[in-house]
């Protein structure tokens, strides 16, 4: 198992812990989507993190994997 990816997944705990997680994934997908100049549907994103976070998660992985990246690496 990748350090960087275990080290994300036990921020990313802490967030659900303590606030509202759906921000620290908000700020993940628009660099993504800057990053690979995706558009932003089906609207912003931290309505969709904050909407459905598994589901903007899964779209996430999705992209990277189809891109050829392995993201249980933690890097992109």
């Amino acid at each position: 198992m990748n350090v960087a990816c275990v080290g994300q997944g036990c921020v990313y705990g802490l967030l659900m812990l303590v606030t509202c997680h759906w921000l620290y994934s908000c700020v993940y997908r628009e660099k993504l989507r800057t990053k690979f100049g995706l558009p932003e549907e089906p609207c912003c994103d931290c309505c969709v993190t904050c909407c459905c976070d598994p589901c903007a998660l899964c779209q996430e992985y999705a992209e990277l994997k189809a891109r050829g990246f392995d993201p249980s690496k933690g890097i992109y």
